[in-house]
Parts: structure tokens; sequence; C-alpha cells
């Protein structure tokens, strides 16, 4: 079967892409992360080709950091589990996605991604010669995706996202990407939202369906597999509502400690679990200091472990997680939710409050997690910019009868819609895995 052909706006972008690339490797000087990539990419086509032998026919996954290659790694172990004579290979953008996978492999051969120029692509097609492409979340690149459809090789995307305000749903992007995404066999998107965005605002030919998002589901797995723990046990015995900030910043921080004062005074029966990202002493020491000018009476939970016995008369009322990775269980034992990373490079896991049963608030930046925007558009998540707006939120949460409840109720919802992504991805991919 032929290609179709390239249209004017991925010619443009083939013909412009080789200086693109030498551009970036001129600015790498300039940006340590692009530095970093282009050091680990010394050497990158030759190890690529001698790999090929015993990578040739395999499954062909791309993704770009860290969280996509989440995304993609319950998929791939599910693959490997029914298929495991199939060789896996999985090309990463990023630095970090790529050093992450380096202490956590699940398929036969990792690498970074050559950057997208159409001779190297089209070689490293040639020379592997994979039976599919799967890219997961939306790092597709034009030359990879031409080079692929020009050999033949069927193209997905899975857990695919597509954000309202993309730069791929621009005038000047969107014949582009409609191109590139008309020479999919199938996109799995995460949402009905997406599916909606890639049909009628990209304006796609290709099948899109509501696939799922895998790395949600791992966190429905997660909770459910999950005990209370001794952590949680502690807190509930304190009785009363818990208002977790999970996971803070010092932005998140300057949000929340000039209202905490007033909100506890308002709610006596609140308590509120206080989860730097950081627990660093003097960080610690600080909070300690600014909650201690304010009043409020706070206790690092390793002492609060410590105690011999626990009770709704406790005086503490703002608990200092000084350890890490008790998060997750912390959020078992919550009520309302605050998730930290919003005033600075994106919000952190929603996902995990949100399948414990509450409403979830976060800052303003949230474009890395679509999941926290369909929070937002289902009435279970808000955002919040500055103390006055946090304080009056807050307020009408905890001050509605039911409503922590319902909201809860409807924050698990979205989480729980994600059940089952996996099995629906590898029942896309496994029409293209028989021989």
């Amino acid at each position: 079967m032929s290609a179709k052909p390239a249209g004017q706006s991925l010619r443009l972008y083939r013909n412009l892409s080789p200086a693109l690339c030498q551009a970036a490797r001129v600015a790498g000087p300039f940006s340590a992360k692009l530095a970093l990539g282009i050091a680990g990419r010394q050497g990158l086509m030759r190890r690529l080709l001698d790999a090929a032998p015993a990578l040739r026919g395999g499954i062909w996954f791309h993704v770009t950091s860290v969280g996509e290659y989440e995304q993609a790694r319950p998929i791939i172990e599910a693959v490997k589990a029914r298929h495991p004579e199939i060789p896996v290979m999985v090309t990463h953008f990023s630095p970090s996605g790529y050093h992450f996978a380096q202490k956590r492999p699940c398929a036969d051969f990792h690498d970074y991604l050559p950057f997208d120029h159409p001779d190297e692509m089209a070689q490293l097609v040639r020379s592997w010669w994979p039976r599919l492409l799967v890219f997961v979340k939306f790092d597709c690149w034009p030359n990879q995706v031409l080079a692929a459809d020009r050999a033949g090789v069927p193209i997905l995307l899975l857990a695919g996202g597509l954000q309202p305000k993309s730069v791929r749903l621009k005038a000047y992007a969107r014949p582009l990407y409609r191109d590139v995404f008309d020479r999919f066999a199938h996109v799995g998107v995460c949402t009905e939202e997406d599916r909606v965005r890639f049909v009628d605002d990209l304006g796609t030919t290709a099948p899109v369906t509501v696939t799922g998002d895998t790395r949600v589901e791992q966190v429905i797995v997660r909770y459910e597999a999950a005990s209370d723990g001794e952590t949680c046990a502690r807190l509930r015995q304190l009785g009363g509502r818990l208002f977790i900030l999970g996971s803070t910043w010092p932005p998140d921080e300057k949000l929340w400690l000039p209202v905490l004062a007033k909100l506890l005074a308002e709610f006596p029966d609140l308590r509120v679990v206080l989860t730097p990202h950081e627990p660093e002493p003097e960080r610690l020491a600080g909070l300690e200091s600014e909650l201690h000018s304010q009043g409020i009476a706070s206790q690092r939970l390793s002492a609060l472990m410590a105690e011999s016995m626990v009770g709704p008369d406790h005086p503490t009322r703002v608990v200092l997680v000084d350890s890490i990775g008790v998060l997750a269980e912390i959020y078992r034992a919550g009520h309302l939710a605050y998730v930290g990373g919003s005033f600075t490079t994106g919000v952190h896991n929603t996902m995990e409050p949100a399948v414990a049963r509450m409403p979830v608030l976060f800052g303003p930046v949230i474009q890395n997690a679509e999941e926290a925007a369909v929070l937002v558009r289902r009435g279970a998540g808000f955002v919040l910019t500055e103390p006055a707006e946090a304080l009056s939120r807050a307020r009408s949460l905890l001050g509605t009868a039911g409503e922590l409840e319902r909201l809860g109720n409807v924050a698990r919802q979205v989480v729980l819609d994600q059940r089952g992504a996996t099995a629906r991805s590898l029942k896309v991919i496994e029409p293209y895995l028989q021989d």
C-alpha cells in the first residue's frame, strides 16, 4: 500500500528539519537539559543500527519522558506476557525519561530517539523494520511518522492527549499535525474530551477511540492493593476532618500559610497535614517557625507516630510530614486535598487524592496533567491563584453539608473511568501482532 503524499505543511517541515536538528545541537551549551540529551545521543545511530538484527520485526514504542514511559509500561508488560517471542524496543526523547527507564527497564532495548532528521528516521525504520510503531501520549515526530508510513509500518497512538490550548490546534500548526495523524492506523485517547478535540478540532480522519489512561489505571491498582497502614491509622485517630496539603513547594505554602489560622479557627474539627515535597531540616524548621508565629500548634509526623496514644483531644492542628514515601497513605485518611507543584513546573499527582474520594485543589499550572483538567471540568477540581481565593474555596467545601463526600465521589469516578485502559489498549494492538 502506497503512503499518502505529504501535504504542503509536512513538506515544509521536512525541508526545514535538518536545519532544526542542527540548531538544537548548536543551542546545547545554553541548556543543561538539551546538552545532556545531546551527550546521550553521541554514537546513537551506530548503537541503533547495531541492535537491528535482534530487533527487526518487533514493536517500537516511543515516549518522551517519565510520565509517558509510565503510561507505556503496563501496555508493554501486557504485550510481553502475551507475545514473549516479539522483541519490544523503546526510544526516549528526554534525558530524564531515558535515565528513569535505565533503572526500570521493561523492554528488550532502550535508547534515545534521534533528533527528527528525515534521513536518519528513514534509515532507522529500514533497519529495524518494526511490525508496529506505537506512540504514547503525544510525542509524535513528523519525519518518524512519515518514514514509518512510507515503509508500510502501522502507526498507533495510545493514552493519547490533546490539550484545549495545544499548539497542535493553532491555525498555523493544525495542517501539519492533521497530516501527521491522518497516517495513523488508530488513535487511542485518554478521555472523550480528547477524542472530540482530535476529531472536531484537529480534523483527523484516522479512527479515534477512547482507550483510557494506563498510568491512571495503575493508581487504581495500587490503591486497591494497599492497606491503610500505620500512618493512615494514626492520623485517623486524631478525629475530625483532615485537609492534606500534598507535595508542596514554597509557592504552594505561600498560598495557604496566610489563611490557615483563619481556616482552623472557623472549623474546630479540622486538622491540616502539611507534606513538603522536599522535607529538608531547614525547610521544616522554617515552616514550624511560621506556624508558631501564627499561634498554630504543630507537630512533626515522626513525633506523632512515636506517641503511645493519640485521640480527638490532641492539641496538634497541623501535622508536618518529615519523611518521604508516605503521601499516598496519608491521602487515604484525608477529606480534602491540595496538590502542590502547580505554581512551578506543573501539578503533581492529582489522581492519588482523587481515588481516595477527595475533592482536589491546586494552583494554576496544570497543563502537564490532563486528569487535573478533567477534575476541573467535572466540578471536583479547583484552580486557586491567591490566598483569599484559597480561603473562600476551602470555606465553601468544608462548610457545606455533604459537599466533601459528594465531590469526593465525583473525583473518584474520574479515576475509575480509566479502569480497563490497559486491556483496551492491548485490544487495539493485538490485530497487528498476528503472524
